[in-house]
């Protein structure tokens, strides 16, 4: 069994790793294995942080300065294609979405929502510059394919507010 320093070292070594990469670096074949209570203890401490999507659950280090490297949003873009929700009634028409606005919405989330872990979206609108039609359709894309979720402060109030499961 590694110790929790030694598994923070393999993942550092990585950059960004899965439970099933890690059980592949130290041999695991199975279910239960010693590793995710050391990933439990990294997190509390918060050395590392997971991403965590279904049944998908990668590990970053937390002391990389970049954190956005290609595999880096390789990896969320892969989330936000994995399962298209299934839309009831008639279509509306084909929606477009650009891949360097998904990319950068991604990237302003994740280190907004690190720190506040709670955003609306007229914080969206006004700190990416967008219009109110081009908020909407990104923050709604994020929030069918399960990346962002709405939550009403209470049955009174129409502010949504939004956060992630990545933190």
């Amino acid at each position: 069994m590694a110790t929790q320093e030694e598994v923070e070292e393999v993942i550092k070594q990585h950059r960004v790793i899965s439970l099933k990469e890690l059980k592949q670096h130290y041999g695991i074949v199975g279910g239960s294995s010693w590793i995710p209570q050391r990933l439990r203890a990294l997190e509390k401490k918060r050395l590392i942080t997971p991403l965590r999507h279904g049944n998908i659950s990668i590990y970053l280090i937390n002391d990389v300065s970049d954190i956005w490297t290609d595999l880096e949003i390789a990896v969320l873009r892969g989330l936000l294609r994995r399962r298209p929700k299934k839309k009831r009634g008639r279509p509306k028409g084909s929606v477009e979405y650009r891949d360097e606005m998904i990319d950068k919405l991604l990237k302003f989330l994740w280190e907004y929502l690190k720190e506040y872990k709670i955003i609306t979206r007229g914080k969206i609108k006004e700190k990416m510059g967008w219009n109110w039609e081009t908020t909407n359709k990104y923050i709604d894309k994020l929030v069918t394919d399960e990346i962002l979720f709405e939550v009403q402060r209470d049955a009174r109030s129409d502010v949504k507010l939004y956060t992630t499961i990545w933190l």
